[in-house]
């Protein structure tokens, strides 16, 4: 009877974190690759997102749009004199591509460190004390400084903890006149220890940062960002029956 209990338990869990799709395969929680922005040079960020400059709080000083936008190649590519900004980044022709992310290129008048904020709320119906998040790292043009992303995490949009798995160091260049087409991806997987309570909210932080200046940058985003459910049902159930057993022998 307790085995099927724990069972039942488990199962509600699944219930609360699984899309109702073939095979009950779970899907993410919230997904976001920007790719429905506009090309605009000042196109607005999804729901929940922000740039943020040297002092990186959620509801302190921050846009919710643009302010550059440039390709990979064609009309509008980003180009060794492209001026600093927060951009719009698009994979292939600027008008035209469908793949974009969104980041920074940093110049003597648009100084780092720049950061990206996401605001997620926990609506799954319960409260969760890990957070799997996902997402990748993209390069459009060279820089002949190294930068650096930095990864935080937050309940309260204001104090943040660093959660170095996230973090990616890019080498400077020979040269900032390289354009990636496409950009080159480097992909993270993080789990982010933070207790959300359901109906809480959860800050994420990309800190774009140039080793000791801001000219001579490279031009980097942020692109097909996950968060994930917990873990499936089957292993969910598994664990329940395993407990029951070890319980039963004691």
């Amino acid at each position: 009877m307790k085995k099927n209990i724990m069972t039942l338990m488990a199962a509600g869990v699944c219930a609360a974190v699984v899309a109702q799709v073939a095979n009950a395969a779970p899907v993410s929680l919230y997904s976001q690759n920007f790719d429905s922005m506009t090309t605009s040079a000042t196109a607005a960020l999804p729901t929940n997102w922000l740039f943020a400059g040297a002092t990186p709080t959620y509801t302190g000083t921050t846009t919710a749009e643009t302010t550059k936008s440039a390709g990979t190649s064609g009309t509008g590519v980003v180009s060794g004199t492209s001026s600093g900004g927060a951009y719009e980044w698009v994979n292939g022709v600027l008008a035209s591509g469908t793949d974009k992310a969104i980041g920074f290129l940093t110049s003597s008048s648009y100084s780092s460190p720049r950061s990206i904020l996401f605001k997620w709320t926990n609506s799954t119906g319960y409260n969760r004390t890990t957070t799997d998040v996902a997402w990748d790292y993209e390069k459009y043009r060279s820089g002949s400084r190294q930068f650096d992303w930095t990864f935080f995490s937050s309940t309260d949009g204001t104090t943040w903890n660093s959660v170095a798995l996230g973090n990616q160091s890019y080498s400077a260049d020979a040269n900032n006149t390289t354009v990636s087409n496409p950009p080159t991806t480097i992909s993270k997987s993080v789990t982010v220890t933070e207790s959300v309570n359901n109906g809480s909210s959860l800050y994420l932080r990309w800190t774009y940062t140039g080793l000791l200046g801001s000219t001579n940058a490279q031009g980097l985003g942020v692109d097909n960002f996950t968060i994930v459910p917990a873990p499936g049902c089957a292993a969910l159930i598994g664990l329940a029956g395993l407990v029951a057993s070890r319980r039963r022998r004691n």
